[in-house]
């Protein structure tokens, strides 16, 4: 009885975010896939008792026996739900861990429903737990970017210059050096984002999710990597190479800067790479991939499909920085003839944060993968459901 006395007072705090929490959620959402099978017009608010839970990436998930409530009434009966969260990185700076949600603890969450209203799959951006907790994306304690900075907690002044991981004293090609975090970028609602020509546009027309790499945990691809919100980047260099380092998906590509080419990826799944030092700035030269259903973009950036790439593409990326070493430029060019027209250029600001800042493992779990492209019917998610209750605190 307490723990839900407890529910009801955070979860009346936690609605009043609600709008800031839906202007930053769809960020998060797209870290591995669009939001584009959730209607993010809707919010379902569920309340009941958890099933399962696992934290895994791309995205934790929940299962739980819940019942909707619409204007703070309980509508229909108990009706078992699947719940798509976030990543790894993005729960544990929320303080969420393993342990932190057990079967048959209570728990409320507010929720943007699955298109097919009568599939009971759901992504969660608020949840309250058994001891009135709240877990709120936008109260993340990693959001140094600008751009995902609207939670009323995150102060005006931006964290990175609190604490900055640039050495003392740094210049040239060595204010490059540093953790580094990839902003919000807002791409058109339809349509997709590049020059495709006739077999690119065909290819997009014919995008089914099922199809898609995502479902396979396959890695996104250069320069899409940068284009995940939320994610940090790290960027080391000496005078023999560079090394970057993608926190999703835990892409690391050593780049040779003093002739010869070197294999990024599995399989030439990021090409083969080569680097120069021009002035204050890092170019990075990439050939040789291998073809990839989205090697040229993932559906978020795209208009809601997958974007695929040939032998024949070719990346080519600068990395340099602001004066005050704040602010990391990535500047790309991306050509593909067998699906471009003319090369694609673009650019990604990335803000510096405290060299202490954690980037955590990114190991890709196959069915987490999976779940978002399921429709009604296709086989649900395994669960771990026990008759348990643990509502003592935790440590």
């Amino acid at each position: 009885m307490y723990a839900n006395i407890q529910m009801r007072a955070a979860y009346s705090a936690i609605v009043r975010l609600i709008a800031l929490e839906v202007m930053l959620s769809p960020a998060f959402a797209h870290a591995h896939h669009s939001t584009g099978v959730f209607d993010t017009d809707k919010v379902v608010d569920l309340r009941g008792t958890i099933v399962d839970f696992k934290l895994r990436n791309p995205h934790a998930s929940l299962v739980v026996d819940a019942r909707v409530f619409v204007d703070e009434k309980p509508r229909g009966r108990v009706a078992r739900w699947e719940i798509e969260s976030e990543s790894v990185s993005m729960l544990r700076t929320l303080g969420i861990d393993a342990k932190t949600f057990d079967p048959g603890d209570p728990i409320a969450l507010r929720a943007w429903p699955h298109r097919d209203a009568k599939f009971r799959f759901a992504h969660a951006f608020a949840i309250v737990d058994a001891f009135g907790a709240e877990y709120v994306m936008a109260s993340s304690t990693r959001l140094f970017s600008p751009s995902l900075r609207v939670a009323p907690s995150a102060s005006d002044e931006p964290a990175a210059k609190q604490s900055s991981s640039a050495a003392p004293g740094a210049e040239g090609i060595a204010r490059l050096a540093g953790r580094w975090q990839q902003p919000l970028i807002r791409f058109a609602a339809e349509g997709p984002a590049l020059p495709l020509n006739a077999a690119g546009m065909a290819a997009w027309r014919a995008y089914d999710r099922k199809q898609s790499p995502a479902n396979a945990c396959e890695p996104i691809n250069a320069p899409d990597l940068f284009f995940q919100p939320f994610f940090l980047f790290d960027l080391q260099i000496d005078e023999r190479s560079a090394v970057l380092h993608n926190e999703i998906y835990d892409i690391v590509r050593a780049v040779p800067l003093h002739g010869g080419e070197a294999p990024a990826g599995v399989d030439r799944t990021f090409g083969l790479v080569s680097g120069r030092v021009e002035g204050d700035a890092l170019i990075v030269e990439s050939q040789g991939f291998r073809a990839s259903r989205w090697g040229l973009g993932g559906e978020e950036a795209h208009g809601g499909a997958d974007v695929p790439s040939s032998e024949r593409k070719r990346l080519t990326e600068r990395f340099s920085a602001s004066p005050d070493g704040d602010t990391l430029f990535y500047d790309y060019v991306l050509e593909d003839p067998a699906y471009l027209t003319g090369p694609q250029h673009g650019r990604v600001e990335l803000t510096r944060v405290p060299a202490e800042t954690q980037m955590y493992p990114y190991i890709c779990d196959l069915e987490s993968a999976r779940m978002w492209s399921r429709d009604r019917g296709d086989a649900a998610q395994a669960s771990r459901a026990t008759n348990r209750n643990a509502l003592t605190r935790r440590p």
